[in-house]
């Protein structure tokens, strides 16, 4: 839509301007569809997609059954590769206050925190130890693990590896310390296995408790096999699953939700069917080394 006022107001060309227009209602259109689409994954009838979108039950099954979605992202992706274009999202992020934005950013210095403080525990090393291996100075190690310094990249890698853990399980933690907004969209594989890593994450701040008593946690919403599945990157859950699963392990399922969006619209986009829970086919797809927590579930 910025496309579309900046060429108003530049004077454009009246083809133009209205190529650009046509873009912005493709893409409209497909986040509608994905919507939809979703919405259907949940159990949601006709009769209810067509009370949402005002229109009759027969239009909206007609419109947006699964041939059709299919037939409409392709037409979209053709349409991108024609183009050189990468997919972005038309509805720009919303705006948050400087006090959300703080409070984010403290939650996730917290889970960060946490993690890094349980692997330091399972490696056996001392602060001092950690710190010389990974070339860091003690005191700033320190302060990392007391919550005080939210560290660099870089120095967050050379730590998880000293303590023998993965660094890419922490990165979604990183980023939400470092108040970081991530790049909206990314291909199927790589937005399966950022929301792998940021589960992993997740389940490292909580102190990497037995798959069993996180489905406990859960009042059995969550079966162990599934949250086993999901954070050994073999299961991508619905939402609602996946939102029981983070509460389970006192994460906040909005911090997320947006790696989730990305797995489920590009899933729709790439497959051209809705997510499920279950192994289901994301359990062909490549993923990162296994993540096994074995020794810290004793």
């Amino acid at each position: 839509m910025t496309a579309v006022l900046e060429g108003e107001h530049a004077q454009v060309d009246l083809a133009e301007l209205m190529a650009r227009v046509r873009r912005v209602t493709e893409e409209v259109e497909c986040y509608q569809a994905a919507a939809i689409s979703d919405a259907r994954a949940r159990g949601m009838g006709w009769e209810e997609v067509g009370q949402a979108a005002f229109i009759a039950a027969v239009t909206a099954r007609a419109r947006w059954r699964t041939p059709e979605v299919a037939r409409l992202f392709q037409r979209r992706r053709v349409q991108q590769a024609s183009l050189g274009a990468e997919s972005t999202p038309v509805v720009p992020a919303a705006r948050q206050s400087v006090d959300e934005v703080a409070s984010a950013k403290a939650r996730g210095t917290r889970s960060l925190t946490g993690a890094l403080t349980f692997l330091l525990r399972h490696s056996g090393l001392t602060i001092k130890e950690a710190a010389g291996r990974s070339e860091l100075s003690a005191s700033y190690v320190s302060r990392i693990m007391a919550g005080e310094r939210v560290p660099t990249w870089p120095a967050v890698q050379a730590l998880v590896q000293v303590l023998g853990g993965v660094p890419l399980d922490l990165y979604a933690l990183w980023e939400a310390a470092q108040g970081v907004t991530r790049p909206s969209r990314p291909p199927l594989d790589e937005a399966v296995e950022n929301l792998g890593a940021a589960l992993r994450g997740a389940y490292l701040a909580a102190g990497c408790p037995p798959y069993e008593h996180v489905s406990a946690l859960t009042d059995g919403v969550v079966d162990a096999s599934i949250v086993e599945g999901a954070l050994l990157g073999r299961v991508v859950p619905c939402w609602e699953t996946t939102s029981a699963l983070l509460s389970a392990l006192q994460a906040p399922p909005g911090d997320v939700r947006g790696l989730w969006d990305d797995a489920n619209y590009a899933f729709l986009v790439c497959l051209q069917m809705p997510l499920q829970d279950g192994p289901g086919p994301f359990s062909d797809l490549p993923s990162r080394p296994p993540f096994s927590p074995g020794p810290f579930r004793a």
